[in-house]
């Protein structure tokens, strides 16, 4: 079968078959992907991020194929599956693995909040896959918790794909079922295999995040991650009852990834300016949204196969100086001019000192203290005082922004823009030993690591930080301090 070489940074070649190239590669849906950042507006701190999601899918499909084609080494994984559907289920998984982001809009997270939900699903009813969930007992909970960018790729499998994987001997619907974490044939009582393919692209352990992680590091220059790429690959192994999982061969890495996986997003998605420019830029689409009376970016937009990063990006430039006076414009400047206020604090050492309290929280709440002049005050547990800011985020920017006396949109309280990782999902990470399969957690190779966690920045105009910080304090001891003393 003929085949094209691709030449990536991160995994080196990507071999892939004249046809995929022909039928997916090169098309203008996934040609888009080209021009959607991985990491929206994190360039603007790490200037090598200007990684998309065209060379991650390229990564996905490298990975998801490699571990596969390993798999099928495995005498346990091949008993009881023929070779037929063992190159079904592969077939399955490179285009899935290929397929998985293409609908991601511009800015990849920052501006799914824009999609109109109502319009998205009634075109995901269209292609009949609700029909195909159903058919399969699988019923209509994975569409309805899937995102939007999920839901879209959908769309375009089915729309734009179909064809094409169809002369593959692919079914879009099973592509479908991938991306979202299913296996229609699995759930129609086809071999366990069925399964492990989708695991292999949604799971706690699946190739998407394998990719990412190592590509977010190796292109953001952060260097928070070093661990054994090619050990994991070869780690995979698979179990009837328990589906996919890591062999021992995984344990000489597998400290590495969790911790460099935690490592990447404290430092890089949550680093103080990452989430300043992607809540700048977000902040920005919203403005242009009330300014012109039109959603930035829409579902047909990116069906047409014309919003990418770039358009949209021409559409803010254009209402901008067509709105010489508004709140936009001064927004779109500042992103433009990269001029970003600092935070009132960088990381958990520096809320703890700004704020007077104990670095490690007291988990069972603060504590009364008295100030140098005797006055009687409240402490703050780390973690109350976080839960506190983060909660009231909107109400808190507000009273920020009336004692600094600057408009509400010089203030603002927010954490990263995308999921924070949970460390009980960590945990989960399955590990096959001796016939058996456990959690990384139930085996105890966590420890008594303790992980850092995320904290909410609070941006103010430059010159005001001390002013803000003793605002918030104040506040949180009348709301909190006060109960806390009743």
């Amino acid at each position: 079968m003929p085949t094209t070489q691709i030449k990536d940074p991160v995994h080196g070649y990507v071999e892939l078959p004249d046809a995929l190239v022909e039928g997916v590669v090169d098309t203008r849906p996934f040609q888009r992907l080209r021009y959607v950042r991985q990491l929206s507006a994190t360039h603007l701190v790490y200037p090598g991020a200007n990684h998309t999601r065209f060379e991650h899918s390229l990564g996905v499909y490298h990975l998801g194929r490699t571990v596969f084609e390993n798999l099928r080494r495995q005498s346990y994984f091949t008993r009881d599956a023929t070779t037929d559907e063992l190159e079904e289920i592969q077939r399955t998984l490179e285009c899935a693995c290929l397929l998985h982001d293409v609908g991601h809009p511009p800015f990849s997270h920052l501006s799914e909040g824009f999609l109109d939900e109502g319009v998205l699903r009634e075109r995901v009813a269209e292609t009949g896959l609700v029909d195909a969930f159903d058919d399969a007992g699988v019923g209509g909970a994975p569409l309805r918790s899937a995102n939007p960018h999920e839901l879209l790729g959908c769309v375009i499998v089915v729309e734009e794909y179909g064809d094409a994987l169809r002369a593959f001997d692919v079914d879009p619907f099973e592509v479908c079922a991938y991306v979202l974490g299913y296996s229609l044939a699995y759930e129609r009582g086809e071999p366990w295999q069925y399964g492990v393919g989708a695991q292999l692209l949604h799971s706690p352990i699946d190739v998407d995040r394998l990719d990412y992680i190592t590509r977010d590091n190796e292109m953001t220059g952060a260097g928070v991650l070093s661990f054994d790429v090619e050990r994991m690959v070869d780690a995979y192994t698979a179990h009837p009852e328990e589906g996919l999982a890591l062999s021992e061969k995984a344990l000489s890495t597998i400290g590495n990834y969790l911790e460099g996986r935690i490592a990447l997003y404290m430092w890089v998605t949550q680093h103080h300016k990452s989430v300043y420019a992607n809540r700048l830029l977000q902040a920005i689409l919203g403005e242009y949204a009330a300014e012109t009376g039109e959603s930035p970016v829409t579902v047909e937009g990116i069906l047409d196969r014309e919003l990418d990063d770039n358009a949209v990006l021409e559409r803010l430039r254009v209402a901008a100086r067509e709105n010489p006076d508004s709140t936009l414009a001064l927004m779109y400047d500042r992103f433009r001019g990269r001029r970003f206020p600092a935070t009132c604090w960088k990381h958990r050492i520096a809320l703890a000192d700004r704020i007077g309290s104990d670095l490690a929280g007291d988990r069972d709440g603060g504590e009364e203290s008295a100030d140098d002049d005797g006055e009687r005050g409240y402490t703050p547990a780390l973690d109350e005082f976080t839960s506190w800011l983060t909660e009231g985020d909107d109400r808190l920017e507000r009273l920020l922004a009336d004692a600094l006396d600057v408009p509400v949109h010089e203030v603002w309280i927010d954490r990263s823009y995308v999921p924070a990782y949970d460390p009980d999902e960590l945990e989960d990470i399955p590990i096959a030993y001796g016939g058996t399969t456990r959690s990384v957690g139930d085996w105890g190779l966590y420890g008594d690591r303790a992980f850092d966690v995320p904290i909410p920045f609070v941006f103010v105009p430059d010159g005001t930080k001390r002013r803000a910080i003793r605002v918030l304090r104040e506040a949180f001891d009348r709301e909190v301090g006060g109960e806390a003393r009743a």
